[in-house]
């Protein structure tokens, strides 16, 4: 069984098993054995005038190596306008939809602006929110919505809040990840097991399977 390691900005070793994030600025050269995520990310919104992406991003959708639209979502420290960051990751909704893809999301300071768009769209193929640091109250409002959770290197500075969230996640709508970090995803299984209190390969297995059922289907 491969460790699940959700989003990565690398490429991953064959012992893990995730995606490779892909912004759809980029030419799209997959490398054999990695599956990828694709999307237009809220940093560079100001990059896509006069660019057919859209079209493209849904070109791309149909690539049997991509399995995930992302990272994509809002961004509230940006200067870019929210609703125009909000009307371009509902274009991308709209695709995920139509192509019956998740999403990888990229939520600061937004999770209250991605509840209120998820509560629209109820029957949405599963919404990842990727490096979640949200509190514990915020954890459980998303958890009824069905958002799905990877928590990254974050985890291993062992803060309350973040700890706290970790126990309120179902464990069916939990995932790991690296994102940039050069951290070992294992190590986070591990420090995430002995906050859980359970046996890490419990652990390991649960995240597998749940990744199993969203992107196997």
């Amino acid at each position: 069984m491969k460790l699940v390691n959700l989003h990565s900005h690398f490429s991953l070793p064959e012992n893990q098993l995730g995606l490779v994030n892909h912004s759809i600025l980029l030419p799209f050269r997959p490398q054999k054995g990695q599956l990828y995520s694709v999307g237009l990310h809220p940093w560079d919104l100001d990059a896509i005038k006069g660019t057919s992406w859209l079209l493209q991003l849904e070109q791309l959708l149909q690539h049997p190596q991509v399995m995930a639209i992302g990272e994509c979502g809002i961004d509230r420290h940006l200067e870019t306008a929210v609703d125009q960051q909000t009307e371009l990751f509902l274009a991308q909704a709209e695709l995920a939809e139509k192509h019956s893809k998740p999403m990888i999301l990229h939520a600061v300071r937004s999770y209250a602006d991605l509840l209120q768009l998820k509560k629209q769209r109820a029957d949405a193929p599963p919404w990842i929110l990727h490096g979640y640091q949200g509190n514990k109250q915020t954890t459980e409002q998303l958890v009824r919505y069905n958002f799905h959770f990877a928590i990254g290197a974050a985890l291993l500075k062992n803060q309350e809040k973040l700890n706290r969230s970790l126990a309120a996640i179902p464990r069916r709508q939990l995932f790991f990840e690296t994102d940039e970090s050069s951290v070992n995803i294992e190590s986070i299984y591990i420090f995430a097991a002995k906050l859980l209190n359970i046996p890490l390969p419990t652990l390991c297995k649960q995240v597998f399977n749940n990744y199993q059922q969203i992107f196997e289907r």
